[in-house]
């Protein structure tokens, strides 16, 4: 996902997360830089990130792209709007696979390998620091004052991991939104050998202080689950939740996977769908 911008105005709508349109690209990018600086490096494949997105921009709408003044992930963007200065973070940079952990700078070769120019990439700010202030207009339209500092920005996992004082190794943050997710803390620059789990910096990751969030997105499962909570007629998620423990693991061979708006990363970026199986034991 990412916002492109030209004298500070959105120049296209964004590219959601699960959009599949850029795994070849990404998958391209892989091959040409190679495992060993994949895995150690950015600690995940390109994939179908906000770089590989962005390259995908360059080659399909060439326009666009030659309009763009800056990139940025949705909390930049929205910073932008309060304040009219653009930054973006580490973190940030991180979850759009921008950024090198081993070099502790901007990934070049992978903007190099896909054609982009680093150029794009804001002003580089702490997390816990001032990313602006808050401009009249906004201030006006939120009944604020002038002036207030906007002092914090991240994404969404992280921010579900802050809200819940997940800070340090060990700890554990899960949510389902269109996604279900697990999302720990670990002090170790780690990488999954097949890049279904994804390492990117966390809130208090500093050039110091490793803090990394590893991530498990199961794509499509909070959706699907919403889904059967409107088809069951339950009232709600705790009632849903009492009926699915009166059922067996295993589900008695009811297996379903929901994989429905785009590339599932725990299958290595392949498209499945969704789907509801029975085997019979």
């Amino acid at each position: 996902m990412g916002w492109f911008v030209d004298k500070n105005e959105c120049i296209r709508n964004s590219i959601i997360w699960c959009d599949s349109r850029a795994v070849e690209t990404g998958d391209i990018a892989f091959k040409q830089l190679g495992y060993d600086y994949c895995s150690t490096h950015l600690l995940n494949a390109p994939g179908n990130f906000t770089a590989s997105k962005l390259a995908w921009v360059k080659k399909h709408e060439p326009k666009v792209y030659e309009r763009i003044k800056a990139v940025m992930l949705p909390g930049d963007f929205i910073a932008l709007q309060l304040t009219g200065a653009i930054t973006t973070t580490i973190p940030a940079l991180s979850e759009g696979i921008f950024w090198d952990f081993k070099q502790q700078q901007i990934a070049e070769p992978l903007f190099q390998s896909l054609g982009i120019e680093s150029s794009l990439i804001p002003e580089i700010r702490d997390v816990f620091s001032v990313h602006g202030v808050l401009k009249k207009e906004s201030a006006v339209a939120l009944n604020l004052l002038e002036g207030i500092p906007v002092t914090y920005k991240a994404g969404d996992q992280q921010n579900n991991a802050l809200s819940l004082n997940v800070l340090q190794p060990g700890e554990v943050a899960t949510t389902a939104g269109t996604s279900g997710v697990i999302y720990g803390v670990t002090d170790t620059l780690i990488h999954d050998k097949d890049f279904r789990i994804n390492s990117f910096a966390h809130v208090n990751y500093t050039k110091t202080e490793n803090r990394i969030g590893a991530l498990l997105c199961i794509n499509g499962a909070g959706i699907f689950n919403k889904w059967i909570k409107q088809i069951t007629a339950c009232n709600s998620y705790y009632e849903l939740n009492e009926l699915a423990a009166t059922v067996e693991p295993g589900s008695n061979g009811l297996f379903m996977y929901p994989f429905g708006n785009g590339i599932e990363r725990m299958l290595k970026n392949k498209v499945v769908g969704a789907q509801i199986e029975a085997i019979e034991s």
